[in-house]
């Protein structure tokens, strides 16, 4: 069965709900729009705030109660606060069938928490996006109950895809992936920061020194997707013996840099867990 054949026929009459539909929760709607996988008639938005209601049906979104948005669709995002979650699922359980996906965007909660409120036997998905899905250029950390079939697989895929790329994960690595990929983008946005700071520090404009960092982090990962090689294979080729990189390598190794960003990254992977205890 050609795959991308049966997305298509998967996302034909399909509704999708929004429980929830803040930052993430429009970003994801938004790149389903953008890539003409629905119409706005094909999504279904449930929010607590009147006037987000309004805006919101002013924008042409179907804006109804969370029990309408589950009945009426056969898959369901939920993106609301933790602290929310178990009122919301006691609110929409009796309308929660087997054949409906729920696909949650809360960070920190298992599986099991929707299993217990919902029933073992329905279909759930716990992801885990980052802020780059706002731009289209985001990371899904993806786990599925053993409910999730294979054409559940590829709906998810395809509907997640429109906003970034899905990496199937154990439950298990939830958390590690929080880290890496969830807090990731400010540890990459203070690196930049401190190449520019650098920047300014050697003479160049702030706005300059900045453009410079950025471009340089863009060109580096084109050229290593590209490439397709490995980060310490491209450090070799621009490596000279007694040049100027070798030297910043040095330094950079003798302030411990590298194991320093390994323990960034494992702290935020401690307090991953920690909230989700």
């Amino acid at each position: 069965m050609n795959l991308k054949t049966l997305s298509y026929n998967l996302m034909d009459n399909l509704k999708v709900g929004f429980i929830g539909f803040g930052n993430m929760g429009r970003a994801i709607a938004s790149g389903l729009l953008r890539k003409k996988l629905l119409s706005k008639e094909d999504i279904l938005v449930s929010v607590k705030s009147s006037q987000h209601k309004e805006k919101l049906q002013k924008e042409g979104f179907n804006v109804l109660s969370p029990q309408e948005v589950v009945d009426k669709s056969s898959v369901v995002f939920l993106a609301v606060k933790p602290f929310a979650v178990k009122e919301v699922l006691n609110l929409i359980k009796d309308k929660f069938n087997s054949e409906k996906l729920l696909i949650t965007v809360v960070a920190g909660l298992p599986i099991s928490l929707y299993e217990k409120i919902l029933g073992e036997e329905k279909k759930i998905v716990r992801t885990m996006p980052n802020v780059n899905v706002a731009v289209g250029r985001g990371l899904w950390g993806v786990s599925y109950n053993a409910n999730i079939g294979e054409e559940d697989k590829t709906l998810v895929k395809k509907l997640l895809e429109a906003t970034g790329k899905v990496f199937e994960i154990d439950e298990s690595l939830m958390d590690a992936f929080t880290a890496l990929a969830g807090s990731g983008p400010a540890f990459v946005a203070e690196i930049i920061d401190a190449f520019a700071l650098a920047g300014v520090k050697l003479g160049f404009s702030r706005k300059q020194a900045l453009e410079i960092a950025m471009e340089t982090f863009r060109g580096t990962i084109t050229y290593l997707q590209k490439k397709n090689i490995h980060p310490l294979q491209f450090r070799d080729t621009i490596t000279s013996p007694a040049g100027t990189t070798i030297y910043g390598i040095s330094k950079l190794n003798s302030l411990g840099i590298k194991g320093g960003l390994i323990e960034v990254i494992e702290e935020a992977y401690k307090r991953s867990k920690e909230l989700g205890k």
